[in-house]
């Protein structure tokens, strides 16, 4: 043992023991050791989660439904450019003999995880206010349940010279894994690091969209807010059972 003797002020030898931070350092390693053993035990011991995951939705949307027909709308420019490269986009703008429009997309994200985000994020970037959401239960057409998240958008635009107005709109969205859905965004990532770990279920998420301009006031006949919340669950209703694989189903949020 490391040793030196001194004295104090009465003259009495002292011992000091220089091996006492030794001590600690070892037992500091020694714990680290078991940390990183434990760690590393837990990681093989955990089965890995599939490299491929099975995507819950086949990406096409169909080319007229419920009295609509769409058109293919292609990816935006801002899109290619800040989205992975392996980031799949389908999307189509449909209308109706009255004049209704609803835009419908789906996001498929690919090997990285950026392509899947909260929609509250980007919607003011593109000159939306939002000014509020709530869940809608919608019961699809093959008898299965679907939560969506429906916010609801404002934006000012000139429709002439000197004409600024409000416009309206909701926004329809959910998200959609291996075999589950659900509208909220913290839903999803606790989902995908619960079943992750737990059910060996690597979710490759699925971002839809189904969104509709308020026309009351803009076009003759138009639809108010309700009657365009009506008209968005009723399409959403024949729509998502298109794309969504029979065995997603609504998660408990």
């Amino acid at each position: 043992m490391d040793h030196a003797r001194g004295r104090s002020r009465r003259g009495e030898p002292v011992t000091l023991d220089f091996s006492a931070p030794r001590r600690g350092s070892a037992q500091r390693i020694l714990l680290l050791s078991i940390l990183g053993g434990a760690t590393a035990a837990l990681c093989l011991l955990l089965p890995t989660p599939n490299t491929t995951p099975k995507a819950g939705v086949i990406m096409d949307l169909p080319e007229s439904l419920a009295g609509f027909s769409g058109k293919i709308i292609a990816a935006t420019p801002g899109e290619i450019a800040t989205l992975p490269s392996d980031t799949q986009i389908v999307r189509r703008e449909y209308l109706d003999p009255a004049g209704d429009r609803i835009m419908a997309s789906i996001v498929l994200s690919g090997g990285e995880k950026r392509s899947i985000h909260r929609p509250e994020v980007c919607l003011p970037a593109q000159g939306w206010s939002m000014r509020g959401g709530k869940v809608e239960g919608i019961s699809m057409a093959d008898g299965r349940d679907l939560k969506v998240m429906d916010l609801s958008l404002t934006r000012d635009v000139e429709i002439g010279p000197g004409d600024r107005r409000k416009l309206y709109a909701h926004y329809f969205y959910w998200f959609v894994g291996n075999g589950v859905t659900t509208p909220h965004h913290w839903n999803r990532v606790f989902l995908t690091s619960f079943d992750r770990i737990t059910k060996n279920i690597n979710h490759r998420w699925a971002y839809v969209i189904v969104m509709s301009i308020v026309t009351e006031g803009f076009v003759p006949n138009g639809k108010n807010e309700v009657q365009t919340v009506e008209m968005l669950k009723q399409f959403t209703a024949q729509l998502a059972p298109t794309f969504m694989r029979t065995g997603s189903q609504a998660s408990d949020d």
